[in-house]
């Protein structure tokens, strides 16, 4: 019962529970040290080299941050991330050792060496910083985006609970035992020597999920470093989402430098004179200031992410730094520094720490994190590099060169008067603070909206990656389909070539219309299939650019001329050349009328025929019936009846209708081509003979029968039409949609029972959707929805028996198709439900297509991108439900049965005496008869 409540209450699944706890030890662990030496190092740095060098010390930090992320990102491509944390712990236990050893002497020895402490500072706030970086990281590539998003608070909560431990040991070490702060230095190594215990279990024990060290990581690793940073730079300034956080982050780190400087030198030094006094201070801070951000991480920041989602989430931090500073600058600006004001100002202090470091931790660093989830894995390491260790050092710089010439520190070369007083100065710093943090905000608004854009944009690349190739770079976008197109172009495979000339024919590349030209006239090109495909891509960019029709035309004429000795693009071309009307070439075509390949003499015969400037078309129609009379019993029949059908004169139907009936299927659609054309004034008396068509096996007699069914009156039944739905030829499909479109108010009724049943294939049911969803109402509408309700119940069931079944242990030929055949219909189910979320959300096919492909996934990165486009949804019942379902990870019978009392409130009933009647129940053929096989067998 505890145990339950705590996964509620945590938002853990019993699946994810030893990552997390592994996780979160380690940062508990780390964070017991770094309490300790955060308290320390502050406390020894402002008493021994005064707080005006704070500025500079930032400077320093940022500096060698920058310098230590050239390298972060180099090994973030070569090695594993709990690798690299590793690796950082065990350098921060050595440096911690060292500087326990300085101190030491210059305690006792060396008593005018204090820039000791400054190296101190600088150098665990640098270590510090690039673990704090990296956890991020490491903690994402353990789960899936929407995990991530539900487990990260819970695993960070870590933080606060070491940082109180940390400050609360501190306390009793200094008040109790009365220890100086510089004799505890060495309490770093050794929570740094624990955390590195714990992070070599989790790489014993547990594979991530998402690894910034792929094999395409590893090649580019092995270029220079700076290399990886320009790569950055670039994915950065074409990423909108990557220049709202850099932007966001420089406005951050500006706002919260300014408001550090203010209390750490303003208010602590003056409230708190005395140096012992003032690490107690800390570490009591650190002790209540954890208690409180571990209070917010467990009881909100997880809820804020997942009903706010992570753009929102975003925002509220900005708000919360603005009210801090609004705060401050009304105090000192009213007020001043009183003498009985002491409590209060100590009062906005503590607010301001608190906000600027806790609710910094609580709230925007896993917020920001999760941003990352936008961004392909292998480039976590660059990004990360370059915005904390080029934008964040350069915003430090910014903020604290502005502090040290507006508070006139001796550091700098040149000194500058700004006309401040010291009481002014204590105002000014909180309304830039302030003007700061309302622009964060702003920067915010729009870095929310592309997250959810980009997470859509990454689930889309991972779609065509399993369309195209791996060997596609989607990030290249439209110029590396284009590079893709000229590497095919000038391929020396025919099939190499054909594939780039079906894609600038669909994507309508223009500019590679002179290219094609040139292909078709090439004497190399031999062969006919390349020469065939020149002509259609000419065609179709000629018929989207009318520029092109004159060049379009020399490329013709040109190829006419050059193409005498090869007859099957001879006709080709004569076909072509019928489309431009207004240029005559009769002459030219007349010769070829005496051409011996038919198939060039009867297009010769048909241009002429309809050319209006030809005087003599009885000849040609005298000539096309002889011939045809000539080829009865030839291969050529089906030329001939083509060209009798354009001939467009209805006497010519009984010489056509027997040839429908014929058993060779080139001659059926040719004869079925010509009754059409020698009928299209009076199509509606030959409605019967065009529905029987539908029957046919033959897809192109199929569309012919659809065009033609659009100049007929609507259809009684509309069945053999739905059917056609689920066909896998588009251009099937498209032809039936038409058909439907054009009698909706007749065939709705017809289209919304078919969405009813269960027997429709997944692709009827959308294209179904698609034709009708805008016309129904919102009862029908939510009527959809609770069928797609109930078939999650029918999902997570068979999902539940196919659990079940594998717990038997059968392994035999009939058991493996069994599993088959379950894990299908769980495939359609889902799909079913995806449909109708896709069209209450008023998205489209790719949107479906893509988060279909990714919950299908077996790779889990892949399936959690998917769930977080559709957390991105809103708080829709059917997609909750959903998500719920597949945050089980659903491995185990137990979490079958957990996630459908979740759903549903009550058990699923499954056992092994009722099991066989279950999967009955499904009322599946296949399956019946599978269930058969292994009856009679066994």
């Amino acid at each position: 019962m505890i145990a339950r409540f705590l996964r509620n209450l945590l938002s853990i699944k019993p699946s994810e529970q030893q990552e997390v706890f592994y996780l979160f030890m380690t940062l508990l662990v780390f964070s017991i040290g770094a309490s300790f030496a955060r308290s320390i190092s502050m406390t020894l740095l402002v008493e021994n080299l005064g707080g005006e060098k704070l500025p500079l010390m930032f400077i320093f930090i940022d500096l060698s941050v920058m310098i230590g992320s050239i390298a972060y990102a180099r090994y973030t491509k070569k090695f594993n991330g709990i690798h690299i944390l590793g690796f950082f712990l065990v350098s921060t236990a050595l440096f911690s050792v060292i500087a326990q050893l300085l101190c030491t002497l210059t305690t006792y020895w060396w008593s005018a060496q204090n820039w000791v402490y400054g190296f101190f500072f600088v150098g665990f706030f640098f270590f510090y910083i690039l673990i704090s970086i990296h956890t991020g990281s490491v903690v994402a590539s353990y789960f899936t985006a929407v995990e991530a998003r539900r487990v990260t608070p819970i695993i960070n909560t870590g933080i606060p609970i070491g940082g109180a431990l940390g400050g609360g040991i501190l306390i009793v070490l200094l008040n109790v035992f009365h220890f100086h702060p510089q004799q505890l230095i060495l309490v770093l190594a050794l929570a740094c020597l624990g955390a590195f215990w714990l992070a070599r279990i989790i790489n014993a024990r547990f594979k991530p999920i998402r690894a910034s060290n792929d094999a395409q990581s590893k090649d580019q690793a092995q270029k220079n470093p700076l290399h990886d940073l320009i790569v950055a730079f670039k994915n950065i300034i074409s990423s909108k989402l990557m220049i709202y956080m850099s932007l966001g982050l420089m406005l951050f780190v500006i706002g919260s430098k300014l408001l550090e400087y203010h209390y750490q030198t303003i208010i602590y030094f003056q409230v708190f004179p005395d140096p012992t006094r003032r690490a107690t201070f800390f570490a009591t801070y650190e002790v209540f200031a954890n208690l409180a951000w571990l209070f917010i991480q467990l009881f909100f920041t997880s809820r804020i992410l997942v009903k706010w989602s992570v753009g929102a989430s975003n925002v509220l931090y900005p708000v919360l730094s603005a009210i801090a500073a609004l705060a401050l600058f009304i105090y000192f600006y009213g007020q001043g520094l009183l003498a009985n004001s002491v409590i209060v100002m100590l009062s906005l202090g503590i607010f301001t720490q608190f906000i600027n470091q806790e609710m910094r931790g609580a709230l925007r660093t896993p917020a920001n994190n999760l941003l990352f989830n936008a961004i392909s894995p292998n480039q976590w390491g660059n990004n990360k590099a370059f915005l904390n260790g080029i934008v964040f050092p350069l915003a430090t710089l910014i903020a604290g060169t502005f502090l040290m010439t507006i508070t006139g520190a001796e550091s700098l070369i040149v000194q500058i008067d700004w006309g401040f007083s010291v009481e002014q100065l204590y105002y000014l710093l909180p309304l830039i603070a302030l003007i700061v943090s309302i622009l964060g905000i702003f920067i915010a608004l729009p870095q929310w909206s592309q997250y959810e854009k980009d997470m859509q944009k990454r689930l889309e690349d991972e779609f065509v990656k399993k369309i195209l190739g791996h060997q596609v770079n989607v990030k290249g976008g439209i110029k590396e389909i284009r590079r893709v197109i000229r590497e095919k172009l000038n391929s020396s495979n025919t099939y190499d070539v054909i594939a780039a000339l079906d894609m600038i024919r669909i994507l309508k590349f223009d500019l590679f219309f002179n290219q094609v030209g040139n292909l078709l006239i090439n004497k190399k090109t031999q062969y006919f299939k390349v020469k065939k495909h020149c002509l259609q891509t000419l065609a179709a960019l000629s018929r989207s650019n009318s520029n092109l029709k004159n060049s379009h035309l020399n490329y013709l004429l040109e190829a006419l001329r050059i193409e005498q000795d090869a007859p099957q693009v001879l006709s080709l071309i004569i076909k072509d050349l019928t489309k431009f009307k207004s240029v005559n070439f009769n002459h030219l075509i007349e010769k070829l009328l005496t051409h011996p390949l038919p198939s060039v003499c009867v297009e010769a015969c048909l241009y002429l025929h309809q050319n209006p400037k030809y005087m003599h078309k009885q000849l040609i129609e005298k000539k096309i019936i002889a011939s045809f009379d000539k080829a009865e019993l030839s291969q050529n029949m089906p030329l001939y009846l083509y060209a009798l059908g354009e001939l467009r004169l209805s006497h010519y139907s009984d010489t056509v209708l027997p040839f429908l009936e014929s058993d060779n299927p080139e001659v059926r659609l040719a004869a079925l081509t010509a009754f059409i054309r020698l009928h299209e004034a009076e199509l509606e008396s030959q409605k019967a003979r065009l529905l029987k068509v539908l029957e046919s096996p033959d897809n192109e007699m199929k569309i012919l029968a659809l065009r033609a069914l659009k100049n007929c009156k609507p259809l009684k039944y509309w069945a053999p039409v739905i059917q056609l739905l689920g066909t896998r030829d588009r251009r099937l499909i498209k032809e039936s949609q038409e058909l439907l479109q054009l009698n909706m108010g007749v065939c709705k009724s017809a289209l919304i029972d078919a969405l009813s049943s269960d027997k429709i294939s997944v692709q009827q049911r959308f294209e179904i959707m698609l034709l009708i969803y805008h016309f129904l109402s919102n009862k029908q509408q939510q009527d959809l929805q609770k069928g797609a309700d109930e078939t999650l119940r029918k999902f997570v069931q068979v999902n539940g028996l196919l659990k079940f079944y594998e717990s038997l242990g059968y392994d035999s030929k009939a058991a493996h198709i069994l599993i088959k055949i379950l894990q299908e219909m769980a495939e359609y189910h889902l799909d079913h439900i995806l449909i109708v979320i896709t069209f209450a959300a008023k998205e489209d096919r790719d949107f479906f297509q893509k988060v279909s492909n990714g919950l299908k996934s077996s790779n889990r990165a892949n399936q959690g991108n998917a769930l977080e486009v559709l957390s991105n949804l809103g708080k829709k019942s059917l997609v909750n439900r959903l998500l719920k379902f597949f945050d089980e990870r659903f491995v185990t019978l137990q979490s079958v049965r957990r996630i459908y009392f979740a759903l549903y409130g009550k058990p699923v009933k499954m056992d092994k005496n009722h099991y066989k009647a279950q999967l009955q129940a499904l009322n599946n053929d296949m399956l019946n008869a599978c269930l058969l096989y292994i009856r009679e067998n066994i």
